[in-house]
């Protein structure tokens, strides 16, 4: 083959390996989604950590109190602008367990930039005292809804 033709192959391959691995991420997204939603009321087990710290662990009736009943009700994509927003490093990292096994888990991000939040992102962030947080499954890199349960969770334990 010649030099053109070579050239046109590998742009082929490139586009088809992008294109692949672009519906293979979507893919896992939607099945992690679809897991969660399967399984939410499976979920026996709950632990909050600050860093390496476990603050509050509970399993059974204990965690049920501060399971949301829909996690996932809002996502929304954070862009890199929109992260910024935020504290880079989490301040809370809460883990859902099924039967012993981690089924998702959330950091909890404290707003660092609160003039520069979206309307969006404002109906999505709680307050704790005197300060805003958010909600991130920074698996998928997206913005889950505030809830009830998670902000009470955080009123009771975080000190």
């Amino acid at each position: 083959m010649n030099k053109r033709r070579w050239k046109l192959v590998i742009f082929a391959a490139i586009i088809l390996i992008g294109a692949f691995t672009w519906q293979s991420r979507d893919k896992n997204e939607q099945e992690a989604i679809s897991r969660i939603l399967d399984h939410t009321a499976e979920i026996d087990a709950i632990e909050l950590f600050k860093g390496e710290q476990s603050l509050f662990s509970a399993t059974g009736q204990d965690a049920k109190a501060y399971i949301e009943n829909y996690p996932l009700s809002h996502v929304k994509k954070l862009s890199k602008k929109e992260r910024a927003i935020f504290e880079e490093k989490p301040l809370y990292h809460i883990v859902y367990e099924m039967q012993g096994e981690p089924l998702y888990e959330v950091d909890i991000l404290k707003v660092a930039i609160s003039s520069e939040l979206s309307e969006e992102l404002q109906q999505m962030v709680f307050n704790v005292g005197d300060q805003q947080y958010l909600i991130y499954w920074a698996k998928e890199k997206k913005a889950l809804e505030q809830s009830t349960n998670t902000q009470r969770l955080l009123e009771q334990y975080v000190k």
